[in-house]
């Protein structure tokens, strides 16, 4: 920092910003030598002044550089699945001007890159969202095979468009955080990494969390379970070495997992398949496949034509089929409100699902849910109503009581004996780190959260300075297409990352407030939608009651308005200076000094004649709302 220069020229000692030069104070003269009270008495001189009161607290050296000259930020982001590289492409691509900007490290505790589709690699894992419209909104895949893609698929999909992209560059693998806790007198983020069995210290800036929540895989609490002397699996950690023909197989579970399981297991030779369900889940898609393909065809997942495919090589055809398949997903979204429309889809869900049961009443009973559509995620399926059809594959809606050496007891007094157990059980989805993350005043995110995840818009949360999520409580997860929201919030991320390396801010975080005005006014809506319905889910942390933790109180439209601005009102900033104008450096920015620059671009044009009233009301409402 440049000396200050008095009034009279001397030069005066450099000052910590904040700290008021004595040639300042000495040449005051705002100051009275007493100060009256009400009372007509006079104060002792030089009372005593809080922080806020001192009349000298935003006197500090004027800063040198160039305004909005931006400061190096460190960023951490934890996780390199769809979520890490989104923001690797926002940093290096996207947003170019953050290359010298942003010290990025991305740390995988795997060993490749992928995520979520690195992990689940059961048979017959698929994304239950189209495949066009799950894809890096950078670089869609007009090569899909079919409308459902494979886990498999998704897999080198997101390999090869990070290998094209060069997202994998600041990527460190079997590099597992284990422990992350801020420092407030240096204003960074002590994050502990592990790898090889050997640990580290790294720091940052801004921590992101891009893990999202289906990483721990959840092992269901049964009494003995790891007593069972066959062999267990969970379906997030697949054993491939494994034969799983001619067995006895026990599946636990049919959320979008065990869905998928079943109808392969039971299509295997030799195999005796039950399915262990607590209770009926929707399978049903509301619009056949094929309708959005524009053709008629009965496969409940069709391939697309070689002809397809060269149509999408042309981007705005391409953009275009994404586009329509977005618009009636976001349009659907209406559905998940309580009333006639919800119940009239049960009614279609119902005669859809009983069909495929063959109207088998005691199949019915058991596999159609009474609680309302959507209230647990509705996925489509396929194979999986019919493989309780076959002779080889039976459910059970028993409660499991306890685990044998040889098999499954249910409340009912049965037991299946199996050669196999298939945990198709999900995740810990209670949002709280398996590890240590400490905020402000030694407080532990997962003791914050242990009874209810709160968050600000799901990307932060209240005593977490400059710690960030994709996929915090309350995200845009049951809405759609997932990977867009998770793009709206990269850039989001980057807004706020270009707000604190260029305003000399040292932290940002949302206001307790702001996020308990969030979370229940979220709350109120949420009394409208399906998700508080009268069935358990792990939107609602596994609970019939209570409040919904997982997703947005509201559509993907409403999500993307939200957070399409910084909301600066919602945020507690402290920056590095007394004075929060010290990034006005010495009065000029540095392009209007470049010889080429447009000095007057913001001269106008003008408008023209007046519009119409009623035409001018309807482009103001749009101005309004539409973003």
């Amino acid at each position: 920092m440049a000396p200050y220069l008095g009034t009279n020229g001397t030069r005066t000692p450099l000052a910590v910003d904040g700290e008021i030069p004595d040639i300042l104070k000495n040449q005051s003269l705002d100051l009275p030598e007493s100060i009256p009270n009400t009372n007509g008495h006079s104060e002792a001189k030089n009372p005593v002044l809080t922080k806020n009161d001192d009349p000298f607290r935003f006197c500090i050296p004027m800063n040198p550089s160039y305004a909005y000259t931006p400061r190096k930020i460190r960023v951490i982001t934890i996780g390199a699945g769809f979520s890490g590289l989104l923001i690797a492409h926002k940093f290096q691509h996207r947003f170019p001007e953050l290359q010298d900007i942003v010290d990025h490290k991305i740390f995988e505790a795997r060993k490749d890159i992928g995520g979520t589709w690195l992990v689940n690699t059961y048979p017959g894992v698929q994304c239950d969202v189209p495949a066009h419209i799950y894809a890096f909104p950078f670089d869609p895949n007009p090569n899909w095979t079919r409308f459902y893609a494979s886990g498999e698929e998704i897999e080198q999909y997101i390999k090869s468009t990070a290998r094209k992209w060069n997202l994998d560059r600041d990527v460190h693998l079997n590099t597992k955080v284990v422990a992350a806790e801020w420092h407030e007198s240096v204003a960074e983020w002590n994050v502990t990494v592990e790898h090889e069995g050997q640990r580290r210290e790294e720091y940052c800036d801004i921590l992101i969390s891009g893990q999202g929540v289906l990483v721990n895989h959840s092992w269901p609490k049964i009494e003995g379970l790891f007593d069972f002397k066959g062999h267990i699996t969970h379906s997030a950690d697949w054993d491939h070495n494994y034969n799983y023909s001619n067995k006895r197989i026990a599946v636990i579970g049919n959320g979008s997992s065990g869905i998928q399981i079943v109808p392969q297991m039971a299509k295997l030779p030799g195999n005796t398949v039950r399915n262990f369900a607590r209770g009926p889940a929707w399978v049903y898609y509301r619009v056949p496949p094929s309708k959005h393909m524009g053709r008629e065809d009965e496969d409940p997942n069709p391939a697309y034509y070689e002809s397809e495919k060269r149509e999408f090589q042309d981007p705005e055809t391409h953009k275009q089929y994404r586009k329509g398949i977005i618009a009636r997903t976001n349009k659907a979204f209406r559905l998940f409100i309580k009333g006639e429309a919800n119940t009239e889809v049960m009614r279609l869900a119902a005669e859809q699902m009983a069909a495929k049961l063959n109207h088998d009443p005691v199949l019915c009973e058991q596999l159609i849910p009474k609680w309302e559509m959507g209230c647990r995620r509705v996925t489509p399926g396929p194979g999986y109503l019919e493989s309780f059809l076959r002779d080889n594959c039976s459910l059970t809606t028993s409660p499991i009581t306890k685990v044998t050496e040889n098999g499954v007891c249910t409340a009912d007094g049965q037991e299946f004996q199996c050669d196999v157990i298939i945990c198709a059980t999900g995740f810990d989805v209670s949002h709280c780190p398996r590890y240590p993350i400490v905020g402000q005043n030694s407080v532990n995110l997962a003791d914050k959260w242990a009874i209810e995840p709160e968050s600000y818009l799901s990307i932060a949360t209240d005593g977490f300075p400059n710690y960030f999520m994709m996929m915090g409580p309350n995200c845009l997860g049951g809405h759609g297409s997932l990977v867009e929201s998770l793009n709206w919030t990269g850039d989001y991320f980057v807004k706020m990352i270009k707000k604190i390396a260029t305003e000399d801010i040292k932290y940002v975080m949302p206001k307790k407030s702001a996020v308990e005005a969030f979370v229940r006014y979220g709350d109120e809506i949420h009394k409208t939608l399906v998700w508080t319905g009268s069935c358990s889910s792990w939107y609602k942390r596994g609970r019939v009651n209570g409040r919904v933790t997982a997703l947005f109180a509201g559509g993907a439209v409403l999500f993307k308005r939200l957070i399409s601005e910084i909301r600066g009102e919602d945020y507690d900033i402290v920056y590095n200076s007394t004075n929060p104008f010290r990034f006005m450096g010495n009065g000029f920015m540095e392009w209007e000094m470049k010889p080429d620059s447009d000095l007057s671009w913001y001269v106008e044009q003008t408008d023209g004649q007046p519009q119409a009233n009623s035409t001018r009301h309807m482009v103001e409402d749009c101005a309004l709302g539409c973003y």
